[in-house]
């Protein structure tokens, strides 16, 4: 599945064309056309050990002092890396430094371990009976034997490559082959200072921005400030009147089953008015109308006070007088669900004493 992805850089375009070429150098990609008049890079890139070939193309739009790269990837995997790359290289020259070290490092690894691997072949080849191999080096006797006989062009291979002290990026040909090309320093400079990247998306973006330009995620607190306070605020204030409302109707079956009893001026006790009272109606009334709601909001309020006070708790400049909002609001919220509690308990206790 081919990707397409635009990236705005504040940045000239041939810092950006050069990024990219070192930026597909690094990912091991074989260039097949670059032309910086043009704007224009295609090179293949392996996938799954090599056995799969495809083709990048990036296209680069200069606009006065910055431009826009287009990328064509095969992958978003592939695409992202390579975005990757581009924005470290365009804002910190000396990743490309670090990583053209990095591959004469790689190379040098590769011709020790193919050493390696042509010293244990002659070794085993010296052992058959009957085998010579071209380019034997002839012992003299009395001499120590050497602990393999390698040709003068393996003993060449075995020596170490010496790694420069300036080393260019090793970029592959159409043919296959490393070229090396040196860095300029006054293209890849230190550009920390007013640029960075975003993490999101990858695109370097000026230094002190609250939001990224091509995504348009928060970068800085104060950025988030604003969002910060009226998620704060919509979620102490509608604690406290969850709390209210909750509170409020744990009072529903006070009214439906005390209030009446208590205006009773019958000559019974308390508990035989009560008997007579509370019929199974009036306890599904209660419980359908103050309990169960009840005990519901108060779950609400307690659970809204806890996000307000997560919000409260940010290194953010925040609504101070929310905390005490979302303080009375948790509070009305378990005295609502103790209520419920104790009226169940109170309306299990008038079944049992009537029964």
């Amino acid at each position: 599945m081919t990707v397409r992805i635009e990236r705005p850089y504040p940045v000239a375009a041939h810092v950006v064309m050069r990024s990219a070429l070192f930026a597909l150098a690094n990912m091991d990609a074989r260039l097949q056309a670059y032309n910086e008049n043009t704007g224009v890079i295609v090179a293949t890139v392996t996938r799954r050990l090599g056995l799969q070939k495809d083709e990048m193309a990036v296209r680069v739009r200069p606009f006065a002092d910055t431009c826009q790269l287009e990328v064509e990837a095969p992958d978003p995997e592939r695409a992202h890396e390579f975005l990757g790359l581009v924005s470290g290289y365009v804002r910190d020259g000396s990743t490309v430094h670090a990583n053209a070290t990095m591959q004469w490092v790689d190379m040098q690894r590769q011709a020790e371990g193919q050493a390696r691997r042509t010293q244990l072949l002659n070794r085993a080849k010296s052992l058959l009976p009957g085998s010579s191999t071209p380019g034997t080096a002839v012992i003299p006797a009395g001499t120590e034997e050497p602990s393999a006989l390698v040709s003068t062009e393996e003993a060449n291979a075995l020596a170490r490559m010496p790694i420069p002290d300036n080393p260019g990026v090793l970029v592959k040909n159409p043919q296959d082959r490393a070229v090396e090309i040196k860095i300029d320093p006054t293209v890849f400079t230190d550009r920390t200072a007013y640029l960075q990247v975003c993490t999101g998306c990858q695109a370097a973006i000026l230094k002190g921005s609250l939001y990224c330009s091509n995504c348009g995620r928060p970068l800085t607190l104060e950025a988030v400030q604003p969002e910060l306070r009226t998620g704060a605020s919509q979620a102490a204030g509608s604690s406290l009147t969850l709390g209210l409302i909750a509170a409020a109707l744990g009072l529903v079956p006070f009214l439906v089953l005390i209030l009446p009893v208590l205006l009773n001026n019958t000559s019974l006790t308390f508990l035989d008015k009560l008997g007579e009272w509370v019929t199974p109606l009036k306890i599904g009334i209660s419980a359908l109308v103050g309990i169960v709601p009840g005990i519901f909001l108060g779950i609400q309020a307690i659970s809204r006070a806890r996000q307000a006070v997560w919000y409260m708790n940010l290194q953010a400049a925040v609504d101070a007088g929310g905390r005490t909002r979302a303080g009375f609001g948790s509070a009305l919220g378990w005295l609502a669900i103790y209520a419920g509690i104790a009226w169940i308990l109170f309306i299990v206790i008038i079944a049992l004493y009537g029964g």
